[in-house]
């Protein structure tokens, strides 16, 4: 998956759960993800949980449904 296409799913997803009224801040943290997956210079699918981790904004359970994601395991 490129980051390109990771990014775009994850815009998807925040869409969606805004419109099924989820947290705010849920969307907001899918929402900054997909301009994270944007920002890097290495592919999505190479970085490991901890190094999602490490990105600004990105927490734990963010970080490991992101891993999943960019490997296509989901």
């Amino acid at each position: 998956m490129t980051n390109e296409d990771l990014a775009l799913r994850l815009r998807t997803h925040a869409t969606k759960l805004s419109r099924q009224g989820d947290n705010l801040y849920r969307v907001r943290a899918f929402r900054q993800a997909a301009f994270a997956v944007m920002g890097l210079t290495e592919p999505a699918e190479s970085l490991t949980r901890e190094q999602w981790a490490e990105l600004p904004g990105i927490g734990n359970s963010l970080a490991e449904q992101l891993e999943r994601y960019a490997k296509g395991e989901e």
